[in-house]
């Protein structure tokens, strides 16, 4: 692993399948430092307040499986409370959970990357994090295949991007970036409600149902998150 990962702080809520798979040692062998493992959710979200990580790590399970770790519930839930507390941490969920409406959810309510654990080792978990810490948004290959077979946007990519207003485009780099509308317009300097109307017109444009197909369509169309994200 590159030498650069060993700076990286990584907190993680373990589940069953992180705890089969080592996943704690395995990524202390590809190089992350791992601040602290924990099956306490409420122990969990505190400890991104009080010594936080670069990334945390969340394995959730569905909600009908979860009589032992953290139900997909239960991680929205976090993400809501993390993001209502400002924490600037990286959100990474593993999980099984492949429902559309509940990943879109996710991203919606904070996550940074979300990825399905089927023939997932620690090696990609590794690798997935060092993405997220150089600002990069993970969705799950399914998601962004799917996605693609039903492409919402049939003109070129410059047509598309001209079709928006200049500040519609600054939004847009901001939403994949996965910013929500309070920190776009602490950033660009203007009213949230002005954010909610560019969005909302973004959505419009771009056939976009929510924000996670929104995110994917900046991604689709070459468009990056801004640097000071």
């Amino acid at each position: 692993m590159a030498t650069n990962q060993a700076a990286i702080r990584v907190s993680i809520l373990e589940g069953p399948w992180a705890a089969w798979q080592g996943l704690a040692d395995g990524l202390r062998g590809e190089g992350v430092q791992v601040s602290s493992v924990t099956r306490d959710v409420r122990l969990f979200l505190d400890s991104l307040g009080t010594d936080p990580p670069q990334v945390a790590v969340m394995d959730v399970e569905g909600d009908s499986e979860a009589a032992v770790g953290c139900s997909v519930t239960e991680g929205i839930n976090l993400l809501r409370e993390a993001r209502k507390r400002r924490l600037e941490v990286r959100m990474l969920l593993l999980s099984a959970v492949s429902t559309p409406e509940i990943i879109s959810q996710c991203f919606d309510e904070g996550a940074s990357g979300y990825l399905f654990r089927a023939g997932l080792g620690t090696t990609a978990v590794a690798s997935a994090i060092n993405s997220l810490v150089r600002g990069e948004r993970l969705f799950p290959v399914q998601l962004l295949r799917n996605d693609f077979e039903h492409p919402p946007v049939t003109s070129p990519t410059a047509s598309v991007l001209l079709a928006l207003t200049q500040r519609e485009r600054e939004v847009l780099a901001y939403v994949a970036g996965g910013a929500d509308n309070l920190k776009i317009a602490a950033h660009l300097q203007i009213a949230e409600r002005t954010v909610k109307s560019h969005v909302t017109q973004l959505y419009r444009k771009l056939g976009a149902e929510n924000r996670t197909q929104l995110a994917l369509r900046a991604c689709h169309l070459g468009v990056r998150p801004p640097p000071d994200l």
